[in-house]
């Protein structure tokens, strides 16, 4: 039950064992002294109730992840490759992605209490994303994360908010100019002559692996791997690293 309506429901039944007691348990012989005093103590249980903010008893779970280990490898590059099965991306490029994000206001607040650091959110985004069926469930990466399963996410919107905050920055239409620059590099490059000299943008591709088989028109997204996916293409530049259009 969420905690508004439960902390409703408990002060709707202080306040009618208030009304019951008075029907039925006052002496007619009370005086104002002590139905003064009876009324504070009242009103202290209902300030109570509603400043308390679990009514119900809370177990503390422990917690022991690992994902420390991650920041362990970035230290030696020869873990480097142990980093990248962790978070998926080499270590450079997630402090790259880490400089571009930090700045986000998704990251601060008023709060008394701060934010976890954001290499942390960002660490356990990236864990989460690279995991696969199982292993992908909240219980799973919050327990290899050491943190809450609400923890895992919050730190997943947040990071996704400043992620897509980047979009105009590196997708989209180049200029003229930038046009030229590309065709340039082109021929410069790969000695294209004739037509393909005039070629300024690469396509790529990859799979994105589904769990399982969609349960409608299934068949069309069994790949030459042998499982179900969708087809992402890229359509990019190689000198500014633009991305001019993204298709799935």
């Amino acid at each position: 039950m969420p905690r508004r309506n439960y902390h409703a429901c408990v002060r709707r039944t202080y306040l009618i064992h208030m009304l019951l007691r008075s029907m039925l348990d006052a002496p007619d012989d009370i005086d104002a002294e002590a139905l003064t005093a009876q009324l504070i103590q009242d009103l202290q249980i209902l300030n109570k109730i509603t400043n308390t903010r679990y009514l119900r008893a809370r177990n503390r779970l422990p917690k022991a992840g690992n994902l420390h280990l991650a920041f362990t490898y970035a230290q030696n590059p020869s873990d480097y490759i142990r980093f990248t099965n962790m978070l998926r991306i080499s270590p450079h490029v997630f402090h790259v992605l880490l400089s571009l994000i930090e700045d986000h206001q998704v990251f601060f607040n008023n709060s008394n209490v701060p934010q976890t650091p954001i290499e942390i959110q960002l660490a356990v985004t990236l864990f989460r994303m690279g995991r696969f069926g199982n292993a992908a469930s909240l219980e799973d990466i919050a327990r290899n994360c050491g943190i809450s399963e609400g923890s895992v996410e919050k730190f997943t919107n947040r990071c996704f908010d400043a992620i897509e905050a980047l979009h105009d920055t590196f997708v989209r239409l180049l200029t003229t100019e930038e046009k030229l620059q590309e065709k340039q590099w082109m021929v410069h490059h790969l000695g294209f002559d004739g037509l393909w000299k005039e070629g300024w943008i690469m396509y790529d591709g990859t799979i994105v692996v589904l769990y399982s088989k969609p349960g409608l028109n299934g068949d069309a997204y069994y790949t030459r791997k042998g499982n179900y996916g969708l087809n992402a293409q890229v359509c990019l530049c190689s000198v500014r690293m633009v991305i001019i259009l993204i298709s799935l």
